[in-house]
């Protein structure tokens, strides 16, 4: 009579199921062999830029002025703007009054509580004009660039979506606002901000597809020191408002800054506005670079120079 443990030896041989081996027939890469016949070589624009500094600085200003100086561009060529402060739109409409430059308002409000915004609806609707705007740049309608305006609003919109669908600790973004509480708990595990995380790079692969279809991508955003790490407290350094990742997934970054410059008597005498490289993988020489793009004085007279290098080729 078997023991009991040859009784599970046999049983467990008796359930090895022995693979179903795959016949193959033709070619099995063959759509992949049609699809590398079929490429093209393609000049890209290269440009996926990161642009962050004090409001005021000129930020969006250098991109909007690219567009409009950029003479090698389609004639019904667009800039496409989505704007989460409304600051290309004012810019546009005060200055440059372009019909080709387009405004979105990302924002969707909320009908039906005591916040503004719906923001799982935000987030869908930014995911919509994202594709939007790939599957016109498919079919070959001239979208010269996309600026994204306000990342770090893009960032608020993930953090309350986070805590509001993926963790459900909050029914809205007042609620999810709240930091006390057992719920802090939570959104200090790595799992919680992989999510909030993975929600912001969405962002980031669709503006790849974009870049990849020949289109300029700009994020704007601020500056920021109310970065806070749970190991290390705060950070008192200016960086800038998007998630940390995002430093190593942009290939250029540009950092506004404003500089007052006075007499001996302290007088002053102009005021500066630079683009400073901080990352450029398509041409290193630019980096630790700067430019100045604006230049006012106090009897109301200014210099206007913009970022040429945006658009003549520089990058």
């Amino acid at each position: 009579m078997a023991g009991f443990g040859q009784t599970v030896k046999e049983t467990k041989q008796a359930a090895v199921v022995e693979p179903v081996k795959q016949v193959v027939t033709g070619d099995p890469f063959a759509t992949l062999r049609a699809e590398e016949k079929a490429f093209k070589h393609q000049l890209l624009t290269h440009q996926f830029i990161g642009i962050a500094g004090h409001d005021g600085t000129c930020k969006s200003a250098i991109v909007l002025d690219a567009f409009v100086n950029d003479e090698s561009k389609e004639e019904d060529a667009i800039l496409q703007c989505i704007d989460f402060d409304n600051g290309t739109a004012v810019l546009n409409s005060a200055i440059y009054n372009d019909a080709n430059i387009k405004s979105w308002n990302p924002w969707t409000m909320s009908l039906n509580d005591r916040t503004a915004h719906d923001y799982p609806a935000t987030h869908q609707r930014m995911m919509d004009l994202m594709k939007y705007f790939i599957t016109e740049a498919e079919k070959g309608k001239p979208i010269w660039g996309l600026l994204v305006s306000g990342i770090d609003s893009w960032l608020e919109v993930c953090n309350h979506n986070m805590r509001i669908v993926d963790l459900g600790m909050a029914k809205d973004a007042i609620q999810s606002a709240d930091y006390s509480g057992s719920g802090m708990e939570k959104i200090k595990s790595q799992t919680a901000w992989g999510m909030r995380n993975s929600r912001f790079h969405q962002l980031t692969r669709l503006s790849r597809d974009l870049v990849r279809l020949g289109v300029r991508v700009f994020w704007e955003t601020h500056l920021s020191i109310t970065n806070f790490n749970y190991k290390s407290g705060s950070v008192d350094e200016w960086k800038p408002a998007w998630e940390k990742k995002t430093n190593g997934y942009l290939p250029t970054i540009l950092i506004m800054q404003e500089n007052q410059h006075h007499d001996e008597e302290g007088e002053l005498e102009k005021t500066t506005f630079t683009a400073t490289y901080t990352k450029c993988k398509t041409n290193p020489e630019l980096v630790n670079q700067s430019r100045t793009v604006f230049v006012t004085r106090p009897d109301g007279e200014y210099t206007w120079n913009g970022l040429p290098d945006l658009y003549d080729g520089t990058l």
